[in-house]
């Protein structure tokens, strides 16, 4: 995907109806307004993350299934280059994250 290129990929889906949303506070609002259901949220309580494929729209929770996706089918995506970033990439497993920062 080009630098700039707005994504069209919509992870967060309705479940009351067919639409998809691209965030996750336009799902909760849609909710809210057309549906009449508040998600039950604490303040500042944390959701599950999604790792969204920009190239092609797969999706996942889990950060390694995510990172192994963009390994296999798009070498070459610059969100692999994500991967150095602690933010971005928060893994479940720690020894994941070492054995793909070893050097062979």
């Amino acid at each position: 995907m080009e630098c700039g290129v707005v994504s069209r990929v919509r992870p967060y889906k309705c479940g009351l109806c067919e639409k998809s949303f691209t965030q996750r506070c336009s799902l909760e609002s849609h909710c809210l307004k057309v549906h009449g259901v508040q998600h039950k949220y604490s303040y500042k309580e944390r959701r599950m993350k999604v790792y969204v494929c920009e190239e092609c729209g797969h999706t996942t929770t889990q950060p390694e299934l995510h990172y192994v996706h963009l390994k296999e089918n798009h070498p070459y995506s610059p969100a692999l280059l994500k991967f150095y970033d602690k933010r971005h990439f928060k893994f479940n497993n720690q020894s994941f994250a070492n054995i793909l920062l070893q050097v062979r």
